[in-house]
């Protein structure tokens, strides 16, 4: 095998707060990269000029330290004075060896401001003050000494993050790599489902797309599924060369990230009365149904109806949301908005919860459905193929737009502990955890299938696929939804 240089630049541009989606996935790649033992790899990040510079062992030790969670956050303490926070950002800022993206501006500015919908004078205020710091940091930051381009070694294949890709993209570097390239492909959602993203990110995703078609020898997708739908794209596109497509499966890697730092991963939980959906707050993820199923529910189960608690950072196109809420207040004692929390905060919202719910209209893996059943939560999905996959065809699966289908699964939830009991079971029987070494593993091993630089760039068959977690009787989830609408009769009277 090739040597393998692994990029780096998404996580560092992340910084130290808690990863969510695709960086959570690409933490999770890096860390194990960090501890594999098999062969040698390096660390590099791309510029904005499209070079690749290796990382010096400062900037490695801060990697680790950095993926490991080991670092301060601007998360928790917000009941601090506001001189207290911002000294707490500007010592995480002054303390990286590189600048961080604008996401990390942003959780750190609601951090300072409390402002969860990012908005505001104080939000602005925040923001501006933390981009002014950088512009001063950068500007006061000793040049580096050039060092190995990993990129233009003809023999060395490169991972290459999302951050980079788009960098490299969108500013169409002329010079061509002279390695072997692989990424991740998370999905194809603003080009197959343009709706649920804003115009200018959806131009943004065709253009990366596009030139990760041209430049990869190597596409790992996250499920069958996405992989299925990058293979469609690659075959439409007009494109002169096809790379290979592969899958691995990433799992879910809250719980055991948790575990790796110390955290208690089971604990005693009494009178479990949330339910949880764990997701970003935009349209694609179809919160408005779970507020139209509350709001239908909360008169005929009154006080059986757990809290809905909806986890995840504000997105995009949520006004819908927002405006239900306010049409309807009755709602706001029996559905909480949570953002910016801690892994073991996350951790802690699994474990007490009676169970959840994922109703997302498409997905390209599902991470958050995953992470239910490795904490042994049952989770009622919709039916976007890949959710299906991300918990292995075990839970019970309704329709993304049937209102009436997820307030009679809900009910049931609600109403019968002992389907809740069953779901358990089935979870603690037959769910097969994907590890973060077997997703790291999985990928070296389709590297390594590439061979020659030129063998990557050859058209070939699907090649390797995950295993068929589906169940084995596919009538089961139908089955579920039929029990739970008769449950919901009988409460209906």
């Amino acid at each position: 095998m090739k040597k393998l240089y692994i990029d780096a630049t998404l996580p560092l541009r992340w910084g130290p707060h808690p990863p969510v989606g695709i960086p959570r996935v690409e933490t999770a790649l890096i860390r194990q990269a960090l501890r594999w033992k098999a062969s040698p790899i390096g660390f590099f990040t791309v510029d904005a000029w499209g070079r690749g510079q290796m990382l010096d062992e400062a900037e490695l030790r801060y990697l680790r330290q950095l993926v490991d969670g080991e670092l301060p956050q601007p998360v928790e303490g917000e009941e601090s004075s506001y001189p207290a926070r911002l000294w707490k950002v500007l010592s995480i800022m002054r303390a990286a060896p590189f600048a961080f993206g604008r996401e990390f501006d942003r959780v750190a500015a609601i951090f300072l401001s409390g402002s969860e919908k990012r908005r505001g004078l104080k939000f602005q205020l925040s923001k501006t003050a933390i981009r002014l710091f950088k512009i001063m940091k950068s500007a006061l930051r000793p040049s580096r000494l050039d060092s190995k381009d990993p990129l233009k070694d003809e023999g060395a294949i490169c991972f290459l993050s999302s951050a980079s890709v788009h960098e490299l993209a969108s500013r169409k570097v002329v010079q061509k790599a002279r390695s072997g390239i692989f990424t991740l492909m998370h999905d194809l959602i603003p080009i197959d489902f343009p709706q649920f993203v804003g115009p200018h990110h959806a131009r943004g995703f065709v253009r990366n797309t596009a030139w990760q078609l041209e430049n990869s020898h190597l596409l790992v997708c996250v499920s069958k599924y996405t992989a299925d739908r990058v293979r469609c794209h690659a075959r439409t596109s007009n494109t002169g060369r096809v790379p290979n497509v592969a899958v691995a499966p990433p799992g879910a890697f809250l719980k055991e990230g948790v575990a790796d730092r110390g955290m208690p991963v089971e604990r005693p939980s009494q009178g479990r009365k949330s339910v949880l959906y764990c997701s970003t707050i935009e349209i694609r993820k179809n919160h408005i149904l779970l507020l139209k199923v509350w709001h239908r529910l909360l008169p005929l189960l009154g006080d059986r109806l757990p809290t809905l608690v909806l986890c995840g950072r504000w997105g995009w196109m949520y006004e819908e949301l927002v405006a239900f809420m306010a049409q309807h207040p009755e709602l706001g004692e029996h559905v909480q908005f949570r953002s910016n929390l801690s892994d073991r905060q996350l951790a802690e919202l699994y474990r007490d919860a009676e169970f959840s719910v994922y109703p997302s209209a498409v997905e390209g893996w599902g991470l958050g459905a995953a992470e239910c059943l490795d904490f042994g939560l049952p989770v009622l999905i919709s039916d976007a193929p890949s959710l299906a996959e991300a918990t292995q065809g075990l839970m019970p699966t309704l329709p993304a737009r049937d209102v009436e289908a997820w307030c009679a699964a809900v009910a049931k939830a609600c109403t019968d502990p002992a389907w809740l009991g069953e779901l358990r079971e089935v979870i603690a029987s037959r769910y097969r955890p994907i590890r973060e070494r077997d997703f790291f593993a999985a990928i070296v091993d389709h590297v390594a299938a590439l061979g020659s630089s030129e063998a990557g760039c050859r058209p070939r068959g699907p090649g390797p696929v995950a295993p068929d977690f589906m169940a084995s009787d596919p009538m089961a989830p139908n089955l579920m939804v039929i029990e739970a609408r008769q449950q919901s009769e009988q409460i209906n009277g």
